[in-house]
């Protein structure tokens, strides 16, 4: 019996303080919200830097011929 008040007394506090910590932050979410209607600069530079390799090919690499050893035992 005396464990369930302590349980019970414990939840109560908790939930109490959580309630307590929601309503003190709650003041601030319309100012913190920001703003919609500037430019995603991270859409154009991720845009740019895949068209790249298409705009300037790679050069062409030589071919390296295969090297084939056979050691004896």
């Amino acid at each position: 019996m005396t464990a369930l008040l302590v349980v019970l007394t414990v939840l109560a506090l908790v939930v109490y303080g959580l309630e307590r910590n929601h309503h003190r932050h709650a003041r601030f979410g319309p100012r913190l919200a920001g703003s919609h209607d500037v430019d995603d600069r991270d859409l154009v530079r991720v845009s740019t830097e895949l068209h790249a390799p298409a705009d300037h090919p790679a050069p062409a690499r030589p071919r390296v011929a295969a090297r084939l050893s056979v050691r004896s035992v």
